[in-house]
Parts: C-alpha cells; structure tokens; sequence
C-alpha cells in the first residue's frame, strides 16, 4: 500500500511542474488545426478530382 500512495504522491508532483497552455492558447490552436484539416481535405478532394479527370481521359 506504501507503494501506491508513494506512486501517486510522484504523479501528483510531476502533473503540478506542467506547464500548461492558456485557455487562450489552447482556442487558437484548436481553430488554427480545425481551418488546416479543412484547407487540407479541400487540397486533397481536388488533387483526387483532377487526378481521377486525368486517368478518365487517358484509359478511355
């Protein structure tokens, strides 16, 4: 039992040494991620569309 509460004592002081990110931080990242996942599958919808137009046009 010495053992558990020594092991969560530790956690308890490493998760206190974090350095966590602002409430503000964390809102711009996310949006920041959320509008490059968008550009990114708009980016890729449209290489797949004109790739698939390309290879129409030369197996047919």
């Amino acid at each position: 039992m010495q053992r558990v509460r020594n092991y969560l004592t530790s956690v308890r002081t490493e998760v206190a040494r974090v350095s966590w990110p602002s409430r503000k931080e964390v809102v711009s990242l996310t949006v920041l991620i959320i509008i490059l996942s968008v550009v990114l599958g708009v980016y890729l919808g449209l290489a797949d569309l004109i790739i698939t137009q390309i290879l129409r046009l030369l197996l047919s």
